[in-house]
């Protein structure tokens, strides 16, 4: 099983009054990195596969738990995989660290559908993305 990894510097723009990256920054820094997996894991990017490949990801069920606070200059380490892989619905997991610490301050399980991007109805996920998304797939 592969793991999408990246290294994100926190921002100032990401930060609160209290110094310390605001859970929305989070949930905008993870859609970021999942259009990044697209492009680095998959090599399509993601305005490639919402308009060539007409498939959309809407998320429709999302749940975090934030243990430790990103503060700015902080070193976020995004890794991303696949929980579960249906046939109209893909489980991704996020784990976000700091840097090289052992551990993560917070994680994520988001689930999209698969959708037509033409009519926005749900549709099979492809054999193509299907094979792609199986080496990124979780041991359970």
């Amino acid at each position: 099983m592969k793991t999408f990894v990246k290294h994100y510097p926190v921002r100032f723009g990401e930060i609160d009054h209290a110094g310390v990256m605001y859970y929305p920054s989070l949930f905008d820094r993870m859609h970021r990195s999942f259009e990044d997996f697209w492009s680095d894991a998959l090599g399509r990017s993601y305005p490639e596969v919402l308009g060539e490949d007409g498939i959309g990801f809407p998320v429709i069920d999302i749940h975090a738990t934030f243990k430790a606070p990103f503060r700015f200059g902080d070193s976020l380490r995004m890794e991303i995989d696949v929980l579960r892989l249906g046939t109209k619905s893909i489980t991704f997991r996020f784990r976000l660290g700091s840097g090289d610490e052992p551990g993560v301050r917070a994680q994520a399980e988001m689930v999209t559908a698969v959708i037509d991007m033409k009519t926005f109805g749900p549709r099979p996920l492809p054999d193509s993305y299907r094979s792609l998304l199986e080496g990124y797939q979780a041991a359970t």
